[in-house]
């Protein structure tokens, strides 16, 4: 029966397999992270302001050094990342005799608030005003058999930091020619990070602006608009980040405003002066305040894109808030 034999599996290769496959697990996860560190700047201009503010809200020296001055700091997505301009905002205090520093901590693609916030308040960087644009989120599901990690988002982000590198290295290289070539485009995205800390967190969104001058088209719109249906806030009753929010409010004597957003005229109907109904969840569930309607409308020649303000929309959107806040910042901040 010796010709009907079949070999069995050497146990003594199996060690040797296993540790080979580990092997070349570590050293692909070493030369790929060493790419992601050394190439900082191989990826597309949201994720290189994504990370810049983020890690300057870790580290950096977020609001002036003035301890006399009142610290203004507002949350939200790419609308405000464009829209609010913390230099012509605190032009404006100054010309009110007012002394305030502010910062914008609006984040490209993003809701986030509560982390970055926590950083500066642990370092003695609390904000005196805190502006919020976007309400609280719904907690992540509960851990269970069939999830039990409670933010597998996140874990994999720790694990592999660099999992969009090919991704963003074949995009950065397709897009290079049209900015003068890779070794400029490199230099090019490395400036946008200097002047976003520079600017405190404003950024004007260029790469979605494809109209001259930077200005929408007075006749352009969209198939989703609904210029006849207002938009309205809408927040969960129960999140835990509502807990975590009336603590750091709590505990470092922030006062606490939801303000408006923006959007373009004819993409939703005008908004109420004052949305009572949102009001009444926030100021039951939190220890913030509403401010002024969900949102203003402003002209497509205030936009860059179908999103985002332009230089004259961010000064716009900025002096509005302004005007709903100055009589709000407290007047041991005069000069």
């Amino acid at each position: 029966m010796e010709g009907n034999s079949r070999p069995i599996l050497d146990v003594k290769t199996a060690p040797s397999s296993f540790f080979w496959t580990i092997a070349l697990f570590v050293i692909f996860w070493a030369i790929f992270y060493g790419l992601f560190r050394a190439l900082p700047y191989v990826k597309n201009g949201s994720d290189v302001v994504f990370a810049a503010k983020l890690q300057w809200e870790k580290k950096g020296q977020v609001f002036a050094a003035d301890p006399t001055a009142t610290r203004v700091l507002i949350f939200g997505n790419s609308k405000i990342l464009a829209g609010f301009v913390p230099a012509w905002f605190d032009q404006m205090s100054s010309a009110n005799h007012l002394n305030v520093s502010s910062f914008n901590s609006g984040f490209p693609g993003s809701d986030l608030f509560l982390p970055p916030l926590e950083d500066l308040c642990a370092r003695g960087q609390a904000p005196n005003l805190l502006l919020l644009t976007l309400p609280w989120t719904p907690d992540p599901p509960r851990r269970g058999i069939f999830h039990f990690i409670p933010d597998d988002h996140a874990v994999v982000e720790d694990l592999f930091p660099f999992r969009n590198f090919l991704r963003d290295l074949t995009a950065f290289v397709l897009s290079a020619p049209s900015h003068g070539g890779l070794v400029r485009y490199y230099r090019e995205s490395e400036e946008n990070e200097r002047a976003v800390i520079a600017a405190r967190g404003y950024h004007l969104i260029t790469e979605q602006s494809h109209f001259p001058g930077g200005r929408l088209p007075d006749d352009f719109h969209l198939a989703s608009d609904q210029p006849a249906q207002a938009q309205v806030r809408v927040a969960p009753t129960q999140s835990a980040q509502i807990g975590q929010l009336n603590q750091l409010v709590q505990q470092y004597h922030m006062a606490c405003y939801y303000v408006p957003f923006y959007l373009r005229e004819g993409e939703a109907a005008p908004a109420a002066a004052f949305d009572a109904r949102f009001a009444a969840l926030v100021e039951h569930n939190t220890a913030c305040k509403v401010i002024g309607p969900d949102y203003f409308l402003y002209p497509n020649r205030l936009f860059a894109d179908q999103t985002h303000l332009n230089e004259a929309g961010a000064r716009m959107y900025t002096q509005e808030l302004f005007q709903l806040l100055k009589e709000r910042i407290p007047r041991h901040a005069l000069q």
